[in-house]
Formats: C-alpha cells, sequence, structure tokens
C-alpha cells in the first residue's frame, strides 16, 4: 500500500527540465529579439541554445489532460454523491481548484511585469500610463489572458506573455471537465479522440503556432499581434479559432485519451520491461537533445517532436521501465518531487526575471551584445529561488498545506 502512495516523480523530471528550457527559450529568442535601439539593450541573437523549448509545451497540456481524468475519477471514486451534482457545478469546482492554485501566482506574475518590465518596454510611461494599461488590462489579471481579453495596445504581452499559457489550461480545463461529468463514455471515446485528430491535422496543415493573439480559420492563419511583430487587421477571420486556446486543448485532449490507454496497459500488465526501457531511453534522449540543442541531425518537425513528448509522458506516467525505475530511486525522489512541483511557478515568474537581469546590468551596445549564458544562468537560479519563496507562501496561505 505504501508504494501506491509513492509520487511517480518520473513526470515530474520533465516537467522541471522543460519549464527551464522554457526560460532559455525565451531568453534566447524571444527577449533577445527584443532588445535593440528602442531599449538601449543588446543581445546575441544567433544563440541556438534551447530554441526547440518552444515545441514542447505539450508536455504540460498532456499532463494537464492526464491529471484532470485522474482528479475525476479519484472524485467519482471517493464520493457516491458526486454524481447527483450537475456536470456545471462538478466542472466549476474542478476549475475553482486550478484558479485558487494558479490565479495568485499568475496575478503576481503581472505584478512583476508592472514593475520591472514596463521601463524596460516603455520608458515614456509614467504613473497615468501604467495605472491605464492596468485597469484596461483587468481581463488578463483575472485569468483570460489566452482568449485574447486584453488591453488594445497589447502591452502586458511584453509584460509577461508567457501566462497565456496558463490560463489556456484553466478555460479549456473547464469544458473537458464538464464533457466528462455530463458523459464520460462519449467525451472520453468520441469527443477528445475526434477533436484532437481534426485539430492536430487541421493545425498541422495550416502551418499554425500558438501565437496567443492569432485567429486562424480553415486554410490562413492571421499575423499575430505580440512581440513577434505582425497586425491581424484586415485578415481577421469572421469565425475562426484562438491559437493559444486551440493549441492547448489539442494536448489536454491528448492527456485525456493517454490516461485511458495507460489504465488499459497497467490492467494488462506489462510482461517484458526491457522493450519499453529502449524505447523510453531512445525518445527521451531524442526529445531532450532537440530540446537543448534543436538542430539535430534528424532535423525534427513539429509533429514528430510531439509524439516524443508523448511517448514521454505516457512512459514516465506508467512508470514501468527501468529507466522511469531510475528517476524514482529513494536518494533523487524527494528531489525530483519538490522541483517537479516548481515547475508552474517557474514558468509563471520567469520572464519579469529575465527582463530584471537585462536591467541590473545595464544598457550596452551592439557592438558588445550580452551573450545568452549570461543572461540565462542567472534568470534560472532567481526564479527557482523566488519560485521556493512563492510556492512556501501559497501552500501556508491560499493551499493550505502543512
Amino acid at each position: 500500500m505504501a508504494e501506491t502512495k509513492k509520487r511517480n516523480v518520473a513526470i515530474e523530471f520533465w516537467r522541471i527540465f522543460t519549464a527551464i528550457a522554457i526560460i532559455g527559450f525565451h531568453v534566447g529568442f524571444i527577449i533577445a529579439r527584443t532588445c535593440n535601439a528602442d531599449t538601449g539593450y543588446f543581445m546575441d541573437i544567433e544563440n541556438k541554445w534551447f530554441f526547440g523549448a518552444s515545441e514542447v509545451l505539450l508536455i504540460f497540456t498532456i499532463t494537464a489532460g492526464y491529471f484532470l481524468v485522474a482528479h475525476y475519477k479519484k472524485v467519482m471514486a471517493a464520493d457516491p454523491k458526486y454524481k447527483e451534482q450537475s456536470a456545471a457545478s462538478r466542472a466549476l469546482d474542478y476549475t475553482w481548484s486550478r484558479v485558487k492554485a494558479l490565479l495568485p501566482v499568475l496575478i503576481l506574475g503581472y505584478i512583476l511585469g508592472v514593475f520591472i518590465c514596463t521601463k524596460f518596454f516603455y520608458p515614456d510611461y509614467g504613473f497615468k500610463e501604467i495605472m491605464s494599461m492596468s485597469f484596461n488590462s483587468i481581463w488578463e489579471f483575472l485569468g483570460f489572458h489566452a482568449a485574447g481579453l486584453r488591453s488594445a495596445g497589447n502591452e502586458f504581452f511584453n509584460l509577461n506573455g508567457p501566462l497565456w499559457f496558463i490560463s489556456a489550461i484553466i478555460i479549456i480545463g473547464y469544458f473537458i471537465y464538464w464533457g466528462l461529468c455530463k458523459n464520460e463514455d462519449v467525451m472520453s471515446g468520441l469527443v477528445s479522440p475526434a477533436l484532437a485528430i481534426f485539430f492536430a491535422g487541421w493545425w498541422s496543415f495550416t502551418g499554425t503556432r500558438a501565437a496567443q493573439t492569432a485567429w486562424s480559420t480553415f486554410g490562413f492563419q492571421t499575423a499575430s499581434t505580440n512581440g513577434m511583430g505582425g497586425s491581424a487587421s484586415n485578415l481577421t477571420p469572421t469565425l475562426g479559432f484562438n491559437n493559444g486556446l486551440v493549441f492547448v486543448m489539442i494536448g489536454m485532449l491528448i492527456g485525456v485519451i493517454l490516461y485511458y490507454i495507460i489504465e488499459r496497459i497497467k490492467a494488462k500488465g506489462i510482461k517484458h520491461v526491457w522493450p519499453i526501457t529502449i524505447l523510453n531511453i531512445f525518445v527521451s534522449v531524442l526529445l531532450g537533445w532537440y530540446i537543448v540543442y534543436q538542430p539535430t541531425w534528424f532535423e525534427l518537425e513539429r509533429w514528430p517532436v510531439a509524439f516524443l513528448c508523448i511517448m514521454v509522458v505516457g512512459l514516465s506516467i506508467l512508470n514501468k521501465d527501468w529507466l522511469s525505475k531510475i528517476l524514482n530511486n529513494d536518494v533523487t525522489s524527494g528531489v525530483l518531487k519538490y522541483l517537479g512541483g516548481l515547475a508552474l511557478y517557474v514558468y509563471m515568474l520567469h520572464y519579469p526575471v529575465a527582463i530584471l537581469v537585462l536591467r541590473v546590468l545595464g544598457k550596452n551596445t551592439p557592438a558588445e551584445p550580452y551573450s545568452f549564458w549570461l543572461i540565462f544562468i542567472p534568470t534560472v537560479i532567481i526564479t527557482l529561488l523566488l519560485s521556493i519563496v512563492v510556492k512556501i507562501i501559497m501552500e501556508k496561505t491560499v493551499l493550505k498545506k502543512n
């Protein structure tokens, strides 16, 4: 019985590894390209480290979908009267548990963005402009960043743009949970695979990316009004899909499907461990290589990378191969468990920290740009320390954990 209660930390390794890799992508690619004559800061834009991390947010969405179903099944088993509540009521209860855990940190991320990033991106802003921007971004503070409910100037994209991803998980999670409560068999057996296949194929066909302010419809994608440039303007479709929400929905629906596949495999049992061990080593090394240094010999495209993400998440959660067992050893399991618990905090807080590092170092010239590692390493260290502090405060107050 004690073994069944022990937390599987193999997936926690991938969560914290991905979160740190995302810091590398944002520092070396996104933030580096906002360092120009307008800001007065300059970074080396030739960096290729962690570029592949932009494609592996799927790891977070798949695990979010998987654990959403796990929560649903756990509550169903523990409370026989649970079914008597309406589907909407149960979905709201679940969503509130997510909001309670994520929204305070999401709000903190915006506040840090206001104090740290405003003068970096908008040096001419005074008190009036900052207050106006903050009030007009009230929907972003409430977690509707991914839905595009934001200030018309899109200033908050620069202040802490990665937070669209967290709000998308909250929004999509409500609808998936409602579907499970309404009819688990239809949601898991029909809706989830049908929508996952349809939207993944459409996403692949149109070459869409997870631009949190862009909208797409069949056959074309609007340019994104975000830090990468472009304007939706005349191309905005009358009826289309919000790219950020669709990206998260695809991953979470895959997580729903994965839950039932893994449960079926567990029920049947695994006779030979060595084949899945070899498989896990292969996909883990290849995905890790791609994340850290994307120009791989295989020249991997986004959907093979998505397949690798699905495999490492599935095998890590299954926890039957020797590689997963090694990650779950008694020596490192406690450390990985704690670090995995920091992953979302790291994701939500890292962006303004990277800008803070730049501001502390001061303005420079194109002739002497800051290197990737000079910004990345202190950003990771400070973000981890800040995440630990925020996690402790959250557990002592909002989450009420001893």
